[in-house]
């Protein structure tokens, strides 16, 4: 399953290939995974991760099944709700085979999945130079002139929305927003090799310097997104990291080594001119901001005509809101579940967060995995989790998991009279 679970990966960022009709290679991907995961395991084998994540789980079941019931009231259609169902599935999938790998076949399946950060960027790299060079798009010529204007627009425009037309989108169809959930994909498959990396260290200096090599091009990579959502989300990692040592009272080189690699980079992206464009992304592009604003303006007009049964179409109208989009779609109940599905997002957030210290490293990673999700239900248009934001979820539950459950079995492998394994 491990090989598997890495073509998973390998598909996630490749988001803009259109299989057939609406399904697209990352979905599909996804989609092969549950079927195959469901028919070579039994339903036994899902219970650890059901009984860890029964708030989350439940609470978007009630989510979904009371927008049915909506769908139904309104006369319109079930798919999306089912679609939001079928993506509950996966991420249980995910979690069963991640925390399965790491409990019966931990050496060889961690060995594996420390590669998942390369997978993920060369399998994007491989991708977008193809679509580019299919569209004839110069990307050097492009952030040429994206530095020049200091204008994140022109790389939005003239790389992204082009690079991703003519494979199942065009051109007045396809979006430069498709690269959330494209450079998502990437800070996704970073976080899982690092937890991986974490757990056992490289010991071949080739390999530990291709390990660098894909987490710095991830980086990059996120940079050159001019995607704030992600940007923001991979921040989170870093501040984790320094909140962790705060809290432990420790200052390890590691810790000194990422300071500098970040102090360099920005020196870097300062003598290119590059970060002036992402300072104006983040200051002065407020278009989206506006327009983002009145979305919501109009969502909150529109919640005393949906305050029951919903009804109200979210279609290019969404208030980029996963509660109230919720709301607006299935009345009240429905927004009441949403909000219990971010509260317990949160809730576990902020846990993890404040016991880092006391957990092994490779809980970092796990913990910066949910920063992703958290910052999409409030920026994601459509007001939906997306299929990224899924297998982010999946991944960190199936850490999570393993993580409780070793524990506990350590705690009863301890002698009577003997505390030492009830220390974190």
């Amino acid at each position: 399953m491990k090989w598997l679970l890495m073509a998973v990966m390998a598909a996630l960022p490749l988001q803009w290939f259109v299989v057939a009709g609406p399904l697209r290679l990352h979905v599909t991907a996804m989609l092969l995974f549950l079927a195959l995961v469901l028919v070579s395991h039994r339903s036994r084998v899902f219970s650890p991760v059901l009984s860890v994540a029964a708030p989350f789980v439940v609470a978007n079941v009630v989510l979904c099944t009371i927008w049915i019931a909506a769908q139904a009231y309104h006369g319109l259609g079930f798919v999306q709700p089912l679609e939001q169902l079928v993506f509950l599935g996966v991420f249980v999938a995910l979690a069963t085979v991640v925390h399965r790998g790491l409990t019966l076949d931990h050496d060889r399946w961690v060995a594996a999945f420390r590669w998942s950060a390369l997978t993920v960027t060369m399998s994007l790299v491989v991708g977008l130079s193809f679509s580019m060079i299919v569209n004839g798009i110069n990307p050097v010529g492009v952030i040429g002139r994206t530095i020049a204007a200091a204008d994140p627009e022109v790389l939005q425009r003239e790389l992204f929305r082009a690079a991703f037309a003519g494979f199942g989108f065009d051109e007045e169809v396809v979006r430069g927003n498709l690269r959330h959930e494209v450079f998502g994909a990437v800070l996704v498959g970073m976080a899982a090799s690092a937890a991986c990396v974490g757990m056992r260290p490289f010991t071949s200096a080739g390999a530990r310097a291709l390990y660098t090599f894909s987490m710095a091009l991830g980086v990059l990579l996120i940079v050159v997104s001019m995607s704030r959502s992600v940007i923001i989300a991979a921040a989170a990692w870093p501040l984790l990291a320094l909140l962790r040592a705060l809290l432990g009272v420790r200052l390890t080189p590691r810790l000194v080594g990422g300071g500098l690699v970040v102090g360099l980079g920005g020196a870097v992206l300062a003598a290119t001119g590059f970060l002036t464009v992402i300072w104006v992304r983040f200051t002065q592009d407020d278009s989206s901001y506006q327009a983002r604003g009145n979305l919501l303006d109009q969502a909150l007009d529109n919640l005393g005509t949906s305050l029951l049964f919903g009804g109200v179409a979210t279609e290019g109208a969404s208030s980029h809101n996963f509660v109230i989009d919720t709301w607006l779609r299935a009345g009240v109940f429905a927004a009441l579940a949403a909000a219990v599905v971010v509260i317990v997002l949160i809730g576990l957030f902020l846990s993890l967060a404040s016991s880092l210290h006391r957990e092994p490293g490779w809980m970092l990673p796990v913990t910066a995995l949910l920063a992703l999700p958290l910052v999409r239900m409030f920026t994601a248009g459509g007001g939906l989790i997306p299929p990224v934001s899924w297998v982010g979820l999946g991944l960190a539950a199936g850490y999570l998991v393993h993580r409780r459950l070793s524990r506990r079995a350590s705690e009863r492998d301890q002698p009577a009279g003997d505390l030492t394994g009830l220390a974190p």
